[in-house]
């Protein structure tokens, strides 16, 4: 009887911290999506936060190449500031995120509001999109593996 009680209480503490667990990841997911929102302007130290072999889906193009993708992006940040005559000011907001983690996978909807204001311009309008990220935990770590832009 004393034994199946002892259980009973094990199983009832360890079912009480099953969800902080959650909560934890859930918080530790939305760090890596705002972390990758603000390093927008810093695409190479972005590209940590992303697995290699992440799809991304924007602008009606999939690419599976990360490492071509990055270069792509680097090139493309490298000329629109050559041609402004200097770096632009930018801020990427999240809006309401939704996560949803099982296990080592979490899924991420959210609102992605940009902010653009080339060097030297005055600002643009906010550009707005929907987006989704499947995020994958390896040894303790969130990276991004699936990145899906759409615009709202």
């Amino acid at each position: 009887m004393k034994a199946m009680s002892v259980r009973c209480m094990s199983l009832l503490v360890f079912f009480a911290f099953i969800p902080f667990a959650g909560a934890d990841d859930k918080s530790e997911v939305l760090d890596v999506i705002q972390a990758w929102a603000d390093l927008e302007s810093n695409l190479v130290a972005q590209a940590d936060l992303i697995r290699d072999d992440r799809i991304q889906i924007a602008g009606g193009i999939r690419q599976t190449n990360q490492k071509l993708n990055l270069e792509v992006q680097v090139m493309n940040h490298e000329a629109g500031v050559k041609a402004a005559g200097g770096e632009p000011t930018l801020k990427v907001r999240i809006e309401d995120p939704i996560i949803r983690v099982y296990g080592d996978v979490a899924v991420a909807s959210f609102i992605r509001l940009f902010n653009f204001a080339a060097y030297g311009k005055g600002p643009n309008p906010p550009n707005k999109a929907w987006c989704t990220m499947v995020l994958v935990k390896e040894m303790g770590i969130w990276r991004i593996a699936h990145h899906h832009l759409s615009p709202a």
